[in-house]
């Protein structure tokens, strides 16, 4: 499990790759391929204004996110986008140290489970 924390971002500009009447088919990249955690994050922000752009109809393949946008509201859904990488970048590392520091409790208690039995095991050897 990695400890370190992601921050994924936008690299380049965005693309347009289709249009149908004022819907463009928008994607951008990341500087990384994030994973199914993250992507989870990411569909589901903690915050998000209702636009045509909410990341839960975003797809999220490789280091690529595929979203939809009227031409004329381009630019503020690319922003929102961005806002919600980030969201999803501080979820991501809420959730790895959350697992991260559940991983060390259970190793504590593994750990002390075996003392208490190479204890008891010591009492019992002269039997």
């Amino acid at each position: 499990m990695s400890t370190g924390n992601v921050a994924f971002k936008r690299i380049g500009a965005p693309k347009a790759i289709a249009k149908a009447d004022d819907v463009l088919t928008v994607q951008i990249s990341l500087d990384g391929n994030p994973d199914w955690d993250w992507t989870e994050c990411f569909k589901h922000p903690s915050t998000f204004t209702p636009n045509e752009a909410y990341p839960g109809r975003a797809l999220v393949t490789g280091n690529t996110i595929t979203f939809t946008s009227s031409e004329s509201s381009i630019k503020a859904n690319i922003e929102w986008m961005d806002k919600y990488i980030q969201q999803a970048n501080d979820c991501y590392n809420r959730i790895m140290a959350e697992r991260l520091a559940e991983e060390k409790r259970q190793q504590e208690m593994e750990r002390k489970r075996k003392e208490e039995l190479n204890r008891i095991n010591e009492t019992l050897k002269d039997i």
